[in-house]
């Protein structure tokens, strides 16, 4: 806990001293604090043992942005209290940190960055999201981007970083260091080439854990178009650990994107690499997608393929994604295959009056043991801006989790109502969803 704690500290106190060395007339500062209830019939999320349950929760949080000049920053935090006033659960506090800073101090050569991401996961990822299965996370990164034009068209770019995980429960704490060096060569105006070097030692906490080096080396081309843009990477990469085990594999990316009207877009990707389970899970900004990892010391192998479509209009804005993900662990039985769609859609109803609606499935298959679990979420909710500063949302939910494991079957249904001042939203670190 005392290295979690300098770690948070250490990144607000290197947001603070940068923020203050900023132009004051562009930093943008929001307050935000909220307060809601929610019902919930089954605040277990266990068919054989349903309780009811208000949840009454508050937060108080805020925001500091910095996006013109040679410093730019992005700071967002909140500290949430949950209330089972039915004794369903003891209270909880949770805290979350979302912090990055980027610092050209020499323009276009040299650039300090730096990020940190303090929030809740999963101990066993596939398991119900209760306050007795979340944990406490961090992953802190510090590192630089120094580029040399060789001429108009070359350029050498080397990469150093530091990156240090901590979990709450599990023990598998590290520190990573890294070194990766690119070359570019721009060979048409619109297209370009490179070649990617890439070291990497993960030292685990734990010292009976052994010390693993990814070596990694590809071939990168990206290119634009009017309205296509693609990138493409790939190569294989060296895995060595202290006790003497050694792999090596293929690894490769490609990633594109179709701007199909001024109003919609098409995005693709597909991925697969040799890499441990702290990157990938802190890889996705998205939580959930997140948690299709089950974090350990293995070395695993994921693969990813997703596709997605959004459309914004006028009255609509709409989001539909698929998503494939594979991970096979290295010693653990501990392979899985998840599949997963979602949808959602927002539109105005009145001027101050704006409707969600959303739905999402998720089916998640353990290779060894054949444990199967499918999720589905269907919502939709109702957001009234009573001001610029002040709005209020009703949300109802409902959740149902079938599962091979009979002690994970249950289906949830919730209403939540809240109200709330200031920046953003309030995310609930135990449930799906955010409020």
């Amino acid at each position: 806990m005392k290295l979690l704690l300098n770690n948070v500290s250490r990144s607000i106190a290197v947001l603070l001293i940068v923020a203050s060395s900023g132009s004051l007339h562009a930093v943008k500062f929001d307050p935000g604090a909220g307060a809601g209830l929610e019902y919930t019939n089954n605040a277990k999320l266990n068919d054989s043992n349903k309780v009811s349950d208000v949840v009454a929760a508050t937060y108080v949080g805020a925001k500091l942005t910095e996006n013109e000049g040679a410093l730019r920053y992005d700071f967002l935090t909140s500290l949430n209290k949950h209330n089972y006033t039915q004794g369903s659960y003891e209270n909880q506090r949770y805290f979350n940190l979302a912090a990055s800073a980027d610092w050209a101090m020499v323009k276009d050569r040299f650039n300090w960055n730096l990020s940190d991401r303090f929030t809740q996961r999963p101990v066993i990822s596939l398991n119900s999201n209760t306050p007795n299965n979340v944990q406490d996370t961090n992953a802190f990164n510090f590192g630089a981007n120094i580029r040399q034009p060789v001429s108009r068209r070359q350029n050498f770019t080397i990469i150093p970083l530091f990156s240090q995980y901590y979990y709450e429960t599990l023990v598998t704490d590290n520190r990573q260091y890294s070194l990766a060096v690119n070359w570019s060569y721009q060979l048409q105006r619109l297209l370009n080439l490179g070649l990617n070097l890439s070291s990497r030692s993960i030292d685990y906490t734990q010292q009976s854990l052994p010390t693993t080096k990814f070596t990694s080396f590809s071939l990168v081309m990206s290119g634009n178009r009017k309205r296509f843009r693609y990138s493409l990477n790939i190569g294989s990469t060296n895995v060595k650990r202290d006790n003497g085990q050694e792999t090596s594999g293929f690894s490769g990316n490609a990633d594109w994107s179709v701007d199909l009207s001024s109003r919609s877009q098409f995005k693709a990707f597909i991925s697969t690499e040799l890499t441990d389970s702290s990157s990938v899970a802190f890889s996705s900004s998205d939580p959930l997608n997140g948690n299709d990892v089950q974090v350990s010391t293995d070395v695993i192998r994921s693969t990813v393929a997703n596709a997605s479509y959004t459309r914004k209009d006028a009255a609509f804005d709409s989001l539909l994604w698929l998503r494939y993900n594979k991970l096979k662990y290295s010693e653990n039985p501990l392979d899985r295959e998840i599949r997963s769609f979602g949808l959602r859609t927002t539109h105005p109803l009145t001027r101050k009056v704006n409707g969600s609606y959303y739905l999402t499935y998720r089916s998640t298959k353990q290779l060894q043991t054949l444990r199967v679990d499918k999720d589905t979420t269907l919502g939709g909710n109702l957001k009234y801006k009573m001001s610029r500063k002040w709005h209020s949302l009703f949300d109802l939910k409902y959740r149902q989790k079938q599962s091979t494991t009979a002690a994970q079957n249950y289906n949830e249904f919730t209403a939540f109502a809240s109200l709330v001042y200031g920046f953003g939203s309030v995310y609930r670190p135990t449930r799906a969803g955010g409020y």
